[in-house]
């Protein structure tokens, strides 16, 4: 599954190895899905990035993950002077590729800096760029502000309130549970 290059572990591995010599750490986690929970169930662990380049590592983490968990991605990367950095991350609501775009009047040249991904019911989105703690917090509540008022939304409000709340970005890696319908397979 992640030798496939679809996958998203290989943008991320790109944007991890472009910027390997400032960061210190990578973030990811084994979680469990509890639908309108406001509890995020996560077992959360770093490595250094050459062990998050080394594909017998990752693929390790995915055989590794218990039952009824999922593996996610982190967009929190802590660098070697101690300061935090993020991935830019997207979780759509929509099931539509045709929706992606309405991200483009509110989040403007930035979508273009974009990988998506599809990821069953939705899409999934991650940046090239890495972001300060500052700036992803702007970047969050932009992307809320693309849901329009009496329409569903474009992005999930619930993923941004937990990631808020958490700190960081999330996005799903795997499939062990009868929850998500695909593991996540790039779309442009």
């Amino acid at each position: 599954m992640l030798r496939v290059e679809d996958h998203p572990y290989w943008h991320v591995r790109s944007v991890i190895a472009a910027n390997q010599s400032m960061i210190k750490s990578v973030e990811l986690s084994y979680y469990t899905y509890v639908a309108l929970s406001v509890f995020d169930d996560r077992q959360v662990f770093s490595m250094s990035p050459a062990h998050f380049l080394d594909l017998d590592i990752i693929e390790g983490i995915f055989r590794l993950c218990p039952r009824e968990m999922e593996v996610a991605m982190h967009s929190k990367l802590v660098t070697m002077s101690g300061d935090i950095l993020h991935i830019p991350m997207i979780d759509m609501s929509t099931g539509s590729a045709a929706q992606l775009h309405k991200l483009e009047p509110i989040i403007g040249q930035k979508f273009f800096d974009f990988t998506w991904y599809k990821s069953g019911r939705s899409y999934h989105g991650y940046g090239k760029t890495l972001i300060n703690e500052r700036t992803w917090c702007a970047f969050m509540g932009e992307l809320l502000l693309a849901n329009q008022i009496g329409r569903p939304p474009t992005v999930d409000p619930r993923w941004i309130g937990h990631r808020l709340i958490s700190g960081y970005s999330a996005l799903r890696w795997s499939r062990n549970t009868q929850q998500y319908l695909d593991f996540p397979r790039k779309l442009f």
